[in-house]
């Protein structure tokens, strides 16, 4: 017959998804109570085996209240469920003598466990209460350690607990003193502290130690204890047995190890320290480790320890097109590797999102830190599957060390953040270690937010033009507009420095908007200018930020109806990175772009992730070569070899193709071997303001 269980708890989310839990497990919940008062009546009608106790609860009558109502009236054995409590709380609590304490959130085994030993722990108990007096205080707990002296104070019995605990064997201990078996010393002071057994002799009296006591076993071991001596007695424990000259037989020592009751204690206290779905600890508890480690460098300069920040490369990719429950997934599995890449000494944490952070305390070197990274990093590239398919990610990684000599917990954390940035910066799926000078630019990268929040307000901002030219005629076809930042300190700053920070902080947005109007002014004032030129276009980057905003086509549509420029003059430029974030929701965005009349290009094209497998997905017209392939046709055959494949998929797919770079004699040959059709760069012209512009 199964064991019946109440459950008392207010919240009926969590009540439910316990009774599910136990019912699972082979226990009867034939109810659940929502208040101490309710509690009470339920255990007088029901007769429960056990009593899962929320502490707090609603009404005036809390779980501790109605457990020792419970406790006098019905002899049912609670365990305490609870997420925190405090010091007060807890001391109440301890009065009522609970048979154990369940730690929200829930986990199975634990719950099972702690049920099991209450009721064999109860059940146990009832037995024992039957039996003499003497026997219940030798066997009080089958989970206790229990000691027997003579009245020299020599070992006459260890039960096996005791025997494990202290390190001796029953057959070792006997006839020795028990001062030698049983070594207690002071937590904090570290002080022999006085035997009790010695104490209980001299006074006939029961005696208990000192909170924070610590029993040495046999092989050093220090196990946190709470004990109590008592003398023996007859069996009905009515008076003291003596000897026939009228002294005590002996004592018996009941102890246990209490290291487990204070790791719970510790996890009232932390009980928000951890992340639900990993179950890792998470940035709260993270902190306190990582202060933990700060003061030991202070008590020992030569103590290192490092700090790991670590962001999943392509996470949100992933999460967006499989679905936030395979993200979770994900995010179980990389926890996991984690924990299994490191050392036992050392704190996996989940920060937050897709961000973990670890630390790696008592390093030996630097060395063994970079070993770690390089070993995360391995165990992340390996597929993981997720609902019958393989999927890849790997992380960006940023390490600080402590000989850097930063006290401040929020400072390690932001340094090892700045160097994952720094990682993800150089290509991803890599680490770098922080340095003074990365802060330094981290710093000088704040100031240039600041100023390019005001650049655009201060009009510092201006759109370059550079040719888009015909390589066989030579002819101007269009031009492609650039963002340009002249600083009124700094004067003139390249875009790689800028245009990140915008992206960044969504500035680009803006950005954006306002070359997009710009540029098509323009161009209807070159047109209107030379009639009789060929058609011009020009040529506008999209950011993926602007992209992705859900009013990208009716903007690009307004705006071509207040500047009354065709559509068909109209490039927009698409990196491929903006394609593939959300790759469905891309291609229809670029079907209204398509209907709209404007002309679509891939910018940057091969140096993405995915190029040929997404290309046929996507209705562009125009392909862009990327210089960093250009660069190269003429010095290297593989760069050579590339710029061939890519201008005759071009040709193949019925696609324009531009060459960006341009800048020798001898790529425009090449090039016009190739029979690739466009090209821009340096050899034409460099980017130009408007009024510098010759349209011919």
């Amino acid at each position: 017959m199964s064991n019946t269980v109440l459950i008392v708890e207010d919240e009926s989310i969590v009540a439910q998804d316990l009774q599910l839990i136990l019912e699972d497990l082979g226990y009867n919940v034939p109810a659940i109570a929502d208040s101490g008062e309710l509690a009470i009546e339920k255990a007088a009608e029901i007769q429960p085996n056990l009593i899962l106790m929320d502490i707090r609860l609603i009404g005036e009558m809390d779980g501790i209240a109605a457990a020792q109502i419970i406790s006098e009236q019905f002899d049912i054995p609670v365990v305490y469920m609870t997420a925190h409590s405090d010091e007060a709380t807890l001391a109440r609590a301890k009065l009522t003598v609970p048979f154990g304490y369940v730690i929200k959130p829930f986990e199975e085994r634990e719950i099972r466990t702690t049920i099991e030993i209450a009721l064999y722990k109860h059940e146990m108990e009832k037995k024992l209460k039957e039996n003499a007096h003497w026997l219940a205080t030798i066997l009080k707990s089958i989970g206790d350690g229990v000691i027997a002296t003579d009245r020299m104070g020599r070992i006459t019995f260890l039960n096996p607990v005791a025997e494990m605990l202290t390190g001796w064997s029953f057959d070792e201990a006997v006839g020795k003193d028990s001062t030698k078996i049983f070594k207690i010393i002071h937590e904090i002071s570290r002080q022999t502290v006085n035997n009790p057994i010695m104490e209980v002799l001299k006074t006939n009296k029961i005696a208990t130690l000192p909170e924070q006591t610590l029993l040495v076993a046999k092989d050093g071991r220090e196990i946190p204890i709470e004990d109590s001596v008592a003398p023996i007695t007859h069996h009905k424990g009515t008076a003291l047995l003596k000897d026939n000259k009228g002294n005590i037989a002996g004592t018996v020592l009941v102890f246990r190890d209490v290291t487990q009751q204070r790791l719970a204690a510790k996890k009232l206290y932390r009980q928000a320290f951890y992340d639900i779905l990993t179950n890792l600890p998470n940035r709260a508890w993270f902190k306190e480790r990582l202060t933990d480690a700060v003061e030991r460098v202070k008590r020992n300069p030569d103590y290192l320890f490092a700090v790991m920040f670590l962001d999943l490369d392509r996470f949100k990719i992933i999460n967006d097109s499989m679905g936030h429950s395979a993200g979770d997934r994900l995010l179980v599995e990389v926890a996991s590797r984690l924990s299994q890449s490191v050392r036992s000494i050392d704190t996996v944490t989940r920060m937050g999102g897709d961000e973990f952070a670890i630390l790696l305390e008592n390093l030996q070197n630097p060395g063994e830190a970079y070993k770690i990274a390089r070993r995360i990093q391995q165990q992340l590239s390996e597929p993981i599957a997720i609902d019958e398919q393989e999927v890849f990610t790997n992380a960006s990684i940023g390490i600080v060390l402590s000989s850097m000599g930063s006290e401040r917990v929020e400072e390690l954390i932001r340094d090892a953040d700045i160097a994952m940035y720094r990682a993800k910066a150089k290509g991803k799926g890599r680490y770098e270690v922080f340095d003074l000078a990365m802060r330094e630019q981290v710093v000088a990268a704040s100031l240039l937010e600041n100023d390019l929040r005001r650049a655009i307000d201060r009009n510092e901002l201006s759109v370059y033009y550079q040719p888009i030219v015909c390589l066989a005629s030579q002819k101007t076809l269009g031009f492609e507009a650039l963002i340009r930042w002249h600083h009124p300190q700094q004067g003139f700053i390249p875009p790689d420095n800028f245009i990140p920070i915008a992206e960044e902080t969504g500035l680009i947005i803006a950005i954006d908007e306002w070359v997009l109007q710009n540029a098509c002014h323009q161009l209807m004032a070159w047109q209107k200018q030379h009639p009789n030129l060929l058609p011009l276009t020009v040529s506008v980057n999209l950011s993926s930020k602007q992209f992705a905003q859900p009013n990208i086509v009716e903007k690009i549509e307004r705006v071509l109806i207040e500047t009354d420029l065709d559509a068909q003059s109209l490039i927009l430029e698409i990196t491929e990175s903006a394609l593939i974030e959300n790759p469905q929701s891309a291609a229809e965005t670029l079907a209204q772009l398509k209907a709209l009349g404007v002309g679509l290009s891939l910018d940057d094209f091969g140096t993405g992730y995915s190029s040929l497998s997404y290309l046929h997905r996507f209705p562009v017209n125009t392909i862009k070569i990327d210089r960093s392939f250009i660069n190269r046709i003429d010095t290297e055959q593989d760069g050579l070899e590339i710029v061939r494949t890519i201008v005759m998929l071009g040709k193949t797919l019925e696609m324009n193709v531009v060459a960006e770079g341009l800048e020798t004699t001898e790529q425009l040959a090449l090039l016009q071997q190739l029979q690739c059709r466009c090209g821009q760069g340096y050899f034409f012209s460099k980017p130009l303001p408007a009024s510098q512009i010759v349209v011919r």
